[in-house]
């Protein structure tokens, strides 16, 4: 629990002593009434007033949580804490009963907080993000709740529910915020009282943290309920460990430096010092922690050896650890190929280094203000493809690569909520919990799930072995989830012949947005009409996909013919993410060749960008490329006809397939012109805006991972030729009348 004190903190003591002597805290204890029940929760389910200890039921977990101290993680499946059926917990005339919480979702109708049956209940609303208290039994009218406003942002709060005999009370963060006038004896027809879980109905759990449950049987006053609202003083705690297996490896006007993340929860980041020599002095180079087990020290010069060190910085301003072992290396010029290979390492790492812990999953993004445990279903997708690459070119072992992509393929297949066999656009990395997109984007995304899919089939194919038992098992398991999504339930009406892009279970079709070309959707129906169990007609890729009157475009542009997609292309990711694993070369539609449309989309895009109608800084025939990504004042689609002056590397990086010569100098000149801005621990930054002199602070997953997989392709066509092996493919392609040369 937050009471939680370093036994060393010696100086901390003294300032809390002070600070106590002084009256400076609530000193709760001495004017709380005696609670018939009290759970700290503090590392154990016991009852500190000695009766009612819990036994834990599923499998709850213990969290130091950075800000709460120690409390307990029930994850809404089964997680829950038994404390019996003391009678001294049955009340008839008055009850208090509160807790902290921290929501991670709503993910069920009532999820249990507090309950005893229906005789009183402490629970999420039905429809919204609120909590409710109700006791059945006493008349008022109506149905005998009261609410408490949202609470699902993230954050702890105290919440009490009092009835005092003739009104019920529900009180948030030490504030009344609603109240109901109601008479009679409280139901007493249960006996349990369970934390987390109701009894009285299934799949009613919590998902999310608990701490400090108190019940009384007498109403607390409201003096009495802010006093408990009140946090308790968290004193620093010790740093953890500093890590003590840094690597250190030289490239091209950089070193990088690697080692074990810890998931201490003492853990804000890292600090990284450099010198000239091993005895130092060492200087830091950071301005603040960071937070990843990879650093990139980009000092732009060649043939310069450095040494480094790196600690552990604990939070709430606690302080580092000692020093880390010291490494070195020097930095030093490469050629083409081996630079190439080297952004591509650095770019891996984003998957590999900072893949979620426990799911393996592939997180929305790096410093841009995601949460790490937000993943991308998608992204996750390109992660699957990420694995073959660094195995092949043994950035990690072909056996790390097929343990990895295993771990993720059977937290997707059992831990993940499916919608009709489609995933959800974000997914809670360490549950499998959907994280809503956005207010009615909480179910299927049809597009993120054929991101996927086409990287599972690519990991299908490259996990080869026969006589492999985790390589047989990622084939098994990547070829079941492929089977079970089911294209056909979005063409949402019975005789529909469009794909739809979501559904939700709790506002259907409400998003309402069709798929159709020409966008980054063309996998989508690539995949449906290939299906093995769940097809839809091959002639619904030209009655839905590309039905749109706007889909042809024949124009010319900049002296280059575009066959099809809006004015001057659009954002370049059009053509990239369902080509990362479907190879457009020597194949048309009716319509044309996708590479040589895609070729001069990408050439016509860097054209805008040498005419620069805008006239922003920066741009040139090696300063090119506008596609969807943050910016400084958000995030937007950029594209020539939606310029606001952001560069994005993934744009120009990814386009190398097709136009290899203007991208390969566009990357360099990133590079060694740039870097010392433009990259990071995980490659290029997201973006950078020349007239602002803006860079991105970080990095997201689906501008990393195109560009990874798009220079192998260029230069081995891996993915492609690992993709086009599936044997679904072909058929696909002759049933919906793609021609070859």
């Amino acid at each position: 629990m937050r009471r939680t004190i370093p036994t060393h903190a010696s100086a901390a003591l003294s300032a809390l002593a002070l600070l106590l002597m002084s009256g400076g805290l609530a000193a709760a204890a001495e004017i709380d009434p005696n609670p018939v029940g009290h759970w700290k929760l503090d590392g154990n389910a016991d009852d500190q007033t000695g009766t009612n200890h819990g036994t834990l039921m599923g499998n709850p977990t213990w969290v130091n949580d950075p800000n709460q101290g120690w409390c307990l993680d029930l994850d809404g499946d089964g997680d829950y804490v038994d404390v019996g059926d003391d009678p001294s917990l049955t009340f008839t005339e008055t009850i208090t009963v509160a807790c902290w919480i921290k929501v991670r979702a709503f993910d069920r109708n009532w999820n249990a907080i507090i309950t005893k049956g229906d005789d009183w209940v402490l629970a999420r609303t039905r429809d919204d993000d609120r909590v409710a208290f109700l006791c059945l039994g006493p008349t008022g009218g109506g149905w005998p709740e009261v609410y408490s406003g949202e609470v699902n942002d993230g954050q702890w709060h105290h919440i009490a529910g009092v009835y005092d005999g003739s009104r019920l009370h529900l009180y948030q963060d030490g504030q009344r915020v609603d109240s109901k006038t109601l008479q009679g004896p409280i139901n007493s027809q249960w006996s349990r009282v369970l934390i987390g879980e109701n009894g009285q109905a299934s799949d009613r759990y919590w998902n999310g943290l608990i701490d400090d449950v108190r019940i009384y049987d007498l109403p607390l006053t409201v003096e009495e309920v802010g006093s408990l609202a009140q946090p308790e003083p968290l004193l620093p705690p010790p740093p953890p460990p500093a890590p003590n297996d840094v690597t250190a490896t030289g490239h091209d006007s950089r070193i990088d430096l690697r080692w074990s993340f810890s998931t201490d929860p003492n853990l804000e980041g890292y600090n990284i010092y450099r010198a000239d020599s091993d005895e130092g002095p060492f200087t830091q180079l950071n301005d603040w922690p960071h937070t990843a087990s990879v650093y990139s020290d980009f000092f732009g010069v060649n043939d310069r050896t450095y040494y480094y060190r790196v600690t552990s910085v604990a939070i709430r301003g606690g302080g580092e650890s000692e020093p880390s072992n010291t490494a070195s290396a020097a930095s030093y010029a490469m050629t083409e190929q081996e630079l190439l290979t080297s952004v591509q390492e650095a770019i891996f790492r984003y998957f590999w280094d900072y893949g979620h812990p426990v799911s393996g999953l592939t997180r929305e993004g790096y410093e841009l203000g995601h949460s790490t445990d937000t993943c991308t279903s998608g992204g996750t997708g390109m992660g699957l493809m990420a694995l073959c690459v660094g195995a092949e070119r043994e950035f990690v072992t072909r056996a790390q690569a097929a343990e990895r992509a295993l771990q993720i393929l059977t937290f997707l297949g059992e831990r993940t909520a499916r919608f009709h066999g489609a995933w959800s656009h974000w997914i809670h990395g360490a549950t499998g919990a959907t994280k809503p997109f956005s207010t009615y984007d909480n179910g299927g995304d049809l597009v993120e799930t054929a991101y996927l899919i086409q990287g599972m089939l690519t990991a299908r194919q490259y996990f080869d072995d026969p006589n492999d038992p985790v390589e047989m098992e990622i084939r098994r398991r990547a070829t079941q989830m492929w089977e079970e999504v089911e294209w056909k339930w979005y063409l949402r009406y019975p005789r529909g012949q469009v794909l739809y892009w979501h559904w939700s279970p709790d506002y259907g079709w409400q998003m309402d947005h069709a798929i159709r070309g020409y966008n980054e959707g063309m996998i989508a129906y690539l995949l449906a009409i290939a299906s093995p169990t769940y097809p839809i007609p091959a002639a619904y890729y030209y009655d839905g996909w590309a039905r749109s009157p706007e889909y042809a475009n024949g124009n010319e542009y900049y002296g280059y013919t575009q066959w099809v997609g809006p004015e001057k292309g659009g954002p370049l990711f059009f053509t990239h993410y369902s080509h990362l694993g479907f190879d457009p070369r020597n194949k048309s539609d009716s319509y044309c060749n996708y590479f040589d449309n895609s070729r001069n989309i990408s050439l016509i895009n860097r054209a805008y960008c040498i005419e620069n109608p805008h006239g922003y800084a920066g741009y040139s025939d090696l300063v090119w490329g506008l596609t969807a990504s943050f910016n400084p004042w958000g995030y937007s689609a950029h594209s020539p006809t939606n310029d606001n002056g952001t560069i994005t590397p993934t744009a120009a990086l990814s386009a190398m397939p097709y136009v290899p010569s203007e991208s390969l100098a566009t990357l360099k000149h990133f590079y060694y012109a740039h870097g010392e801005g433009l990259w990071g621990p995980f490659g290029f930054v997201d973006a950078f805006h020349p007239t602002e002199d803006w860079f991105a602070p970080g990095c997201v997953a689906i501008d990393q991972g195109p560009v990874l997989i798009m220079i192998e392709n260029y230069r081995t066509q891996l993915c492609w030729n690992l993709f086009m092996a599936n044997p679904e493919i072909q058929p696909m392609l002759d049933a919906i009348g793609w021609t070859s040369p």
